[in-house]
C-alpha cells in the first residue's frame, strides 16, 4: 500500500517537471525566433538603405547628366566630340545653328566636310595638329562657305590607357572683332594718307605763303621809298592836303607791310618751332620792355618771384611782347601803369597783364581774339588786328587758355595759363 503510494508521488512530480521544460524550451525558441526576426530586420533594412543609395546616386548621376546636357547647350559657342577620324559624335544646339542643320544630320559626318567640303582636313586645322601632338591646339580660321572668322580650339581627351579617346572641338565666333580690325586698319591707312596729304599741303601753302609775302612785300617797299623820297624832295610843291595824303600811303604801305608779317608769323604757329628750354620770364620781360617803344608816361611794373617755365623762347615772347604792345597802345590817361604778374594754380602758371587803359566792353571779349578784329579805326590806332590771335593760339597749343576782366575807363586784366609740364612726346616743340 505504501510503495503504490510513492509511485503515485514519483508520477505526479514528473508530470509537474515536463511543464517546465516545455516553457524553458518555448522561451529558448521564442529568444531565437525574435533573435532572427531582428537579423532579418537588420537585413531588409540594411537593403533598404542600399537600395535608397542607389536609388540617389543614380538620382544625382542623372541630374548631373541634365546639367550638362543643359550646360553644353546652353552654351553659345558651337562645341562638338570628335572621333579620331574627325567625325562629330556629339554637338550642342549652337553647333546646329551655326552650320544650320538639325543634330541628327551633324552625327557622323566630318568637321572638314562641313566647313570645307573636302576630303580631308587644311593643314592648318587645330583637330589635325592636335591629332599630332596630343596637346590644346588653337587657330583662326575663315570658313568661305559661312564667310565668317572664328577661333577653334581643339583639345583631346583621354580614355583609362592614355591614349586619345575623341576630341573637345570649339568654335567662336570673332567675325565682327575681325572686320572691326579690318575697318580700323582700313581707316588708319586712310588716316595716314590723309596726315602725308596735308603735310605735304601745308607745307606748299607754307611756302607760298612766304612767296606771296615776298612778291606783296616787295612792291609795298617800292611805294615807301618812293614816298618817302617825294617828301624829302618835293615836300615843299605839295600843299597842306597833298602832304597828308602822302602821309596816309606812307602809313598804309607800313600797316600792309605789318598785316603781311603778323599772317606769317600766325601761319607758322604750330610748323615751325623750336625746342622747349628753361626761360627766365623775368629777363625775358626785361628784353621785351627794352625791344617796345614806351612813352614817358607809362609805367611797367614786373612783380617779383616771376617764375622760369618751360617753354618755346620765340613762343613765349610771342605771347608777352603783343600784351605788352596791347597794353601801351590803348592806356589813355596821362600817367598809364602797366602791371606783370604770375602766381601758381594748380598744375599751372597764371600770369597776368593789367592795364589803367580804356577799358573793352564785355561784349566784344571774343571778338577781340579773332583774327583782324580791332575795336578803334586802324587810322587812330595802328593795328593788325592779329597781336591776340595769335597769343590765344599758342597758349591753347600749350594746354593753357586766355581771358581778360575789364572795365570801361578803368582798364583791362588779361590772363592766360601755361602748365608747369609737358606731356610726354610734346619735350620739342608745338609741332
Amino acid at each position: 500500500m505504501e510503495t503504490k503510494i510513492i509511485k503515485n508521488t514519483q508520477t505526479i512530480a514528473a508530470q509537474n517537471t515536463a511543464p517546465d521544460n516545455y516553457q524553458h524550451q518555448e522561451q529558448q525558441t521564442r529568444e531565437q525566433l525574435l533573435s532572427c526576426i531582428t537579423s532579418l530586420r537588420a537585413r531588409i533594412g540594411g537593403m533598404e538603405r542600399l537600395e535608397s543609395e542607389h536609388e540617389r546616386v543614380e538620382q544625382a548621376l542623372i541630374n548631373a547628366l541634365r546639367e550638362w546636357e543643359e550646360t553644353f547647350n546652353a552654351t553659345q559657342d558651337p562645341i562638338m566630340l570628335v572621333d579620331k577620324e574627325f567625325r562629330i559624335v556629339q554637338a550642342n544646339h549652337s553647333a546646329s545653328l551655326f552650320f544650320g542643320k538639325p543634330l541628327g544630320t551633324l552625327l557622323g559626318q566630318t568637321t572638314h566636310g562641313l566647313l570645307y567640303e573636302t576630303e580631308l582636313p587644311p593643314d592648318n586645322c587645330p583637330l589635325k595638329i592636335a591629332r599630332q601632338t596630343n596637346k590644346h591646339e588653337e587657330a583662326e580660321l575663315y570658313l568661305p562657305q559661312k564667310d565668317v572668322w572664328v577661333v577653334a580650339s581643339a583639345d583631346p581627351v583621354m580614355d583609362d590607357d592614355g591614349d586619345t579617346a575623341y576630341f573637345v572641338y570649339i568654335f567662336r565666333d570673332i567675325t565682327y572683332h575681325k572686320k572691326s580690325e579690318e575697318t580700323l586698319a582700313k581707316l588708319n591707312q586712310d588716316l595716314s594718307k590723309t596726315v602725308r596729304d596735308l603735310e605735304a599741303s601745308n607745307h606748299e601753302h607754307r611756302n607760298f605763303a612766304h612767296v606771296i609775302a615776298h612778291d606783296l612785300k616787295s612792291p609795298l617797299r617800292g611805294i615807301g621809298a618812293i614816298a618817302d623820297r617825294l617828301i624829302r624832295s618835293y615836300s615843299g610843291k605839295f600843299d597842306k592836303e597833298g602832304a597828308e595824303q602822302l602821309r596816309l600811303l606812307i602809313v598804309r604801305a607800313r600797316r600792309m607791310s605789318d598785316f603781311i608779317d603778323g599772317i606769317l608769323r600766325y601761319a607758322e604757329i604750330g610748323y615751325v618751332c623750336e625746342e622747349r628750354h628753361n626761360v627766365d620770364v623775368n629777363a625775358l620781360l626785361t628784353e621785351i620792355i627794352g625791344e617796345i617803344v614806351i612813352p614817358d608816361n607809362i609805367e611797367v611794373v614786373i612783380e617779383p618771384n616771376m617764375p622760369t617755365v618751360l617753354a618755346e623762347r620765340l613762343r613765349l615772347k610771342q605771347i608777352l611782347q603783343n600784351l605788352l604792345s596791347n597794353a601801351v597802345k590803348y592806356i589813355d590817361k596821362p600817367k598809364g601803369l602797366i602791371k606783370i604778374g604770375c602766381t601758381e594754380e594748380n598744375n599751372f602758371w597764371k600770369f597776368s597783364v593789367a592795364d589803367n587803359g580804356c577799358g573793352i566792353n564785355e561784349k566784344y571779349f571774343e571778338r577781340i581774339f579773332e583774327i583782324f578784329q580791332t575795336l578803334v579805326p586802324r587810322d587812330k590806332k595802328e593795328s593788325t588786328g592779329i597781336g591776340l590771335t595769335i597769343v590765344r593760339k599758342i597758349v591753347e597749343l600749350y594746354g593753357g587758355k586766355v581771358w581778360l576782366t575789364s572795365k570801361i575807363d578803368e582798364g583791362s586784366t588779361f590772363f592766360f595759363t601755361l602748365p608747369k609740364t609737358i606731356n610726354q612726346g610734346d619735350e620739342k616743340c608745338l609741332c
